[in-house]
C-alpha cells in the first residue's frame, strides 16, 4: 500500500504536485493525465529519488526513500538507466548481489523468455535499439525480489510486437504478486489496470484510489467478487 499525505512538489516557484491524501492500494495502478501532470513526479517521489519540498509517501509504512522501502520497490524509469560498460547479465547479476542475492531472481529469467530477451544478456546498452533498452530496464528491474514496481511510461517507443511481450511480462508479475503503479498514455495499459487514478495540474481529479481532496469520485474497474490486487484481463 502507498499512502500519500501533505504532499507538494515545487520546481522553480511553481506547484508541481499537490496531493493532501491518497491511498492507492494493492493491485494495478494507472496514473494518467497530460505531460506535465504530476505522474513521474509523484513516481520518483514514491522511488526516493526526490524529496518533497514538504509531506510524507509511504511504503507498506515505510516512508520512501529509507532502506525498507527500497527493499520492496523497484523503478522502470521513462528513460532506462543502464550501465554503458556492463552487459545486460552482469548488470541484473549486480543489483540481485547489492539485494544480498547471489543471482537474478527466478522472475526475471522467466520475463526474459517472455520478452524474447536471451540475446540481450550478453549486449552492451550501445549495442541495443531503444525497445531493447525498455525491456533491458525491466529484467534489471526485476532480479531482485520486489512487491511493488514504479514504471513510468514503460511501453513508450515499443513497436506492436514488443509491447504486447512487456504487457505479458507485466501480467506475470501481477500472477507472482507484485504491485504496479505504472504512468501511461497507453491505452491498452490503462484497461487492462485495475485501478485508474487521473492527475491534472498535480492534482487527484478523477477516479481510482482513496482521496479526501474531493469531490473526487472513487470507481476501481473490478467486479464484486474480483481480486483487485490482480492485472485485469479483457473480457
Amino acid at each position: 500500500m502507498i499512502v500519500v499525505e501533505e504532499l507538494q512538489q515545487v520546481y522553480a516557484k511553481s506547484v508541481a504536485l499537490e496531493i493532501d491524501h491518497l491511498v492507492i492500494e494493492p493491485g494495478t495502478t494507472a496514473l494518467v493525465g497530460h505531460n506535465g501532470a504530476g505522474k513521474s513526479t509523484l513516481l520518483l517521489i514514491a522511488a526516493g529519488l526526490i524529496l518533497p519540498t514538504r509531506g510524507t509517501v509511504q511504503i507498506d509504512g515505510h516512508p520512501a526513500g529509507s532502506l525498507a522501502a527500497r527493499s520492496l520497490v523497484s523503478f522502470v524509469p521513462d528513460q532506462p538507466a543502464l550501465f554503458d560498460d556492463l552487459s545486460l547479465w552482469d548488470q541484473m547479476t549486480y543489483v540481485a548481489r547489492l539485494h544480498g542475492h547471489s543471482e537474478p531472481t527466478e522472475i526475471s529469467t522467466r520475463l526474459t523468455e517472455i520478452l524474447e530477451a536471451s540475446d540481450l544478456l550478453e549486449r552492451y546498452p550501445n549495442a541495443m535499439s531503444k525497445g531493447q533498452r525498455q525491456k533491458a530496464s525491466l529484467l534489471v528491474a526485476t532480479a531482485r525480489p520486489l512487491t511493488v514496481l514504479l514504471a513510468d511510461e514503460p511501453t513508450t517507443g515499443l513497436d506492436a510486437a514488443a509491447k504486447s511481450a512487456f504487457v505479458e511480462a507485466l501480467s506475470t508479475l501481477v500472477d507472482n504478486g507484485v504491485s504496479i503503479v505504472s504512468s501511461t498514455h497507453d491505452q491498452e495499459l490503462i484497461d487492462r489496470s485495475a485501478t485508474e487514478l487521473r492527475l491534472e495540474g498535480g492534482r487527484v481529479v478523477g477516479e481510482g484510489g482513496r482521496v479526501d481532496e474531493a469531490p473526487v469520485s472513487v470507481e476501481t474497474k473490478t467486479k464484486p467478487g474480483e481480486r483487485a490486487d490482480r492485472w485485469s484481463r479483457p473480457s
